[in-house]
């Protein structure tokens, strides 16, 4: 080019036809009938296809001395009898280069992932094996902190299905990495592998995104959740020393100190979900929002007779009702009273029984707590005896208070009294009363007591059965078994003498 057009110099003129020949060389092929002459505002454009190539203009013609017309013909047949040759030959060259070339990257990615497929079954099997070595270590299952997740038959299932699932999306990612990269070594499936891309790494950019987004939130979620954790573990450390008396309050018994700790628990977990609610993904949309009015309705519908033994566990904890270890009776269930919680009472039977109780039904009904006076030895074993008429009030009463002393577990510091309950139409009932601090030994100790009062009443001579029945019997033999009256007569006569 040997003049201006334009704006454009002579030099910027064959920078830019270089580029555009550049362009017209990465077709695959060159075809000389779709290169044309068009005529446009007094110049000549050469064109290839519908592509402009360059502009002839009178000021060129005025350069070389030549019509434009003859000019643009020139630069034509100049295309068509050197530029087109050279670029057959070029472009059989490249194409058999470029051939070998996608041959060799074909090959290469299929090796690699021939080996990635392998390293990917040695890791599966290294994984087997790992789980092998943990099932014989672990007979039982899967136990941590004394709590079973999974047993023996669980144990092989479980891990079953994680490495089967970890195997199909290292399989999965393999496949996706061969087919994309030999896709994009074929120039002519390149489009198609970047449109795969596109449709796995959207959804990925997508994600990372989003996730890259939540973090400040992420953090003050965990922020939150640490201070919380921090702040129970304290806590119980406080309220475990009231209860072990190393701190004290007035008016704050040790015995309130479980209780207490699991309301502030349950308050501080509460407050911490109420804080953290609008930090949480999605927590904000529509449908979120449906699902937690759905699940606060179900919790609330569901939650009454939970509500209730919260607050009947509440009130049990704050009036003193009992506490833990004492021997008490609930309705008519009787035991050690082993764990208090917000929902529920646990006591343990003398037959190793274990009772769960909810808070309601035993603020309702009546509670007994043997433990209170029994450890100061003031707790009262009872039992009715029944006499007739004929027998002194005087000689009962001495042979029943006889009879408590000489029983096992009975308080001898504290003197057993009898009261005279009832005066019935054919006897007397009388109440023999004993101190005693077992509270929990109650069945043994009631046993202990029935046994020396048949044997002092049996060794008086005295049956204690109702006088109807000793008037009614008709000569029968005395109720008094004849192996104690033997015995006891045998004892009288080793006395005398």
């Amino acid at each position: 080019m040997f003049s201006n057009l334009g704006q454009y110099s002579p030099f910027e003129r064959s920078v830019i036809i270089g580029k555009r020949l550049e362009e017209l060389g990465q077709q695959e092929k060159l075809y000389s009938d779709s290169l044309n002459i068009v005529e446009r505002n007094g110049g000549y454009t050469l064109r290839y296809m519908k592509k402009p190539i360059m502009v002839v203009t009178e000021a060129d013609s005025l350069s070389l001395q030549a019509p434009v017309r003859e000019i643009a013909e020139a630069y034509k047949q100049a295309l068509v009898d050197e530029y087109f040759p050279q670029f057959e030959v070029y472009n059989l060259r490249h194409n058999i280069w470029q051939i070998i070339q996608i041959m060799f990257l074909v090959l290469l990615v299929l090796i690699v992932s021939g080996f990635g497929f392998r390293l990917v079954n040695r890791v599966m099997n290294w994984l087997g094996k790992l789980v092998a070595r943990l099932k014989k270590a672990n007979p039982l299952g899967l136990v941590i902190r004394g709590i079973r997740f999974l047993n023996a038959e669980q144990f092989d299932r479980f891990f079953a299905i994680v490495i089967g699932i970890i195997r199909f999306v290292f399989y999965l990612l393999m496949g996706y990495f061969t087919v994309y990269f030999m896709l994009y070594v074929i120039p002519a499936t390149r489009q198609m592998a970047l449109q795969l891309q596109a449709y796995i790494m959207k959804p990925v950019m997508d994600v990372g995104r989003s996730v890259f987004i939540y973090l400040p939130n992420f953090l003050f979620i965990l922020v939150v959740v640490a201070v919380s954790r921090y702040l129970l573990k304290f806590l119980s450390y406080f309220f475990g020393g009231i209860k072990k008396g190393n701190i004290r309050f007035k008016n704050f018994y040790p015995e309130w100190a479980d209780s207490t700790y699991q309301i502030v628990k349950f308050l501080i977990i509460f407050f911490v979900v109420v804080i953290i609610f609008p930090y949480l993904p999605g927590s904000g949309s529509p449908a979120f929002q449906g699902i937690s009015i759905f699940v606060g309705v179900l919790v609330s519908l569901g939650s009454t007779s939970a509500i209730s033994n919260i607050i009947a566990g509440i009130i049990l904890t704050y009036m003193r009702a009992f506490k833990v270890g004492d021997y008490v009776q609930v309705g008519d269930r009787q035991g050690v009273l082993i764990e208090t919680s917000l929902l529920t009472i646990r006591i343990k039977t003398v037959k190793n029984e274990e009772i769960s109780i909810p808070n309601a039904i035993a603020l309702g009904g009546n509670i007994i707590d043997y433990s209170t006076y029994a450890k100061e030895g003031d707790l009262i074993l009872h039992t009715k005896v029944a006499m007739g008429y004929s027998i002194p009030w005087q000689r009962v009463e001495k042979l029943l208070i006889e009879a408590a002393l000489n029983s096992e577990g009975i308080n001898t510091n504290k003197q057993p009294f009898v009261n005279i309950t009832k005066l019935n139409d054919f006897y007397v009932e009388y109440e023999l009363n004993a101190y005693t601090d077992g509270a929990e030994s109650q069945g043994a100790l009631y046993t202990s007591l029935h046994r020396s009062v048949l044997d002092v009443f049996h060794r008086e001579g005295i049956e204690m059965v109702l006088p109807a029945f000793t008037a009614f019997r008709d000569g029968n033999a005395s109720a008094i078994p004849a192996q104690m009256m033997e015995a006891f007569s045998k004892d009288k006569e080793d006395n005398k003498e």
